[in-house]
């Protein structure tokens, strides 16, 4: 018997659009026993670009409280507690694991629970290599840990299919060209100075520079950190760059 996380996965691989996506985890967890869901970037959505994710069924209200803290730069309580712990932060009315979380963090967290409708919560970072998010679910019930731990790996999954629907359709004069793509990679991951890709890949110095300065234009990019993490808005940091001309140029 296929279990509820690969027949999601299938079905999530599919999914052409952020609405599918939202409609297949509704579906899915629901049938978990959560009656709601939010996956949200832990960055602030403004400065995230196209890679800014948010996918909720929750009421408004509760997703403005999510976010409340941020406004004036300070991390949100939510991210805060689940960074801290290696397991799910819940928080339930009545529950001695409340004992973990600080009492700042403590009243926070009852107001998310009124203003999300539920008397049951728990909320898990996800760790991805392109950026952090929580995922926080609500039910009626007491959900057990086995349930969370699936639970959370479909938003994991969610998560990464959205970053991946998120990312813009690229023309060929916007795609890295194949040693553009790899000089900025050794720059991006290796963290390899001028000088030091020139000797690697056996070019002058100035080559490299123009090379840099030619794919961060075709980035939109202003610096070598902007730089990379258009690579990585765009798709393009674990994909070989084109090998062929523009048509046209």
């Amino acid at each position: 018997m296929r279990s509820s996380y690969w027949t999601f996965i299938e079905a999530c691989d599919e999914t052409q659009s952020i609405r599918s996506v939202k409609d297949l985890v509704g579906v899915t967890m629901r049938g978990l026993g959560v009656d709601g869901f939010a996956i949200v970037t832990h960055g602030r959505i403004e400065d995230l670009r196209s890679l800014g994710v948010l996918l909720h069924n929750w009421p408004v209200e509760a997703v403005e409280w999510m976010f409340a803290h941020q406004l004036d730069c300070s991390p949100s309580p939510l991210f805060d507690a689940v960074e801290k712990k290696a397991g799910p932060v819940y928080w339930p009315r009545h529950n001695a694991r409340r004992d973990a979380i600080r009492m700042p963090e403590r009243q926070w967290f009852d107001q998310l629970r009124k203003r999300s409708g539920q008397s049951e919560g728990v909320s898990q970072a996800l760790k991805s290599v392109i950026v952090g998010a929580s995922c926080s679910l609500t039910s009626a019930d007491r959900l057990d840990l086995d349930c969370v731990r699936l639970c959370m790996r479909i938003g994991n999954y969610a998560y990464q299919q959205i970053l991946e629907l998120q990312k813009p359709k690229l023309g060929e004069a916007e795609q890295l060209t194949a040693r553009e793509h790899e000089l900025l990679y050794r720059a991006t991951i290796f963290g390899e100075r001028p000088a030091d890709v020139a000797s690697q890949v056996d070019v002058k110095i100035s080559t490299v520079r123009t090379l840099r300065q030619k794919a961060s234009v075709r980035l939109d990019a202003g610096s070598q950190e902007q730089a990379a993490w258009r690579m990585v808005e765009t798709g393009q940091l674990f994909r070989a760059g084109r090998k062929t001309r523009p048509r046209g140029r």
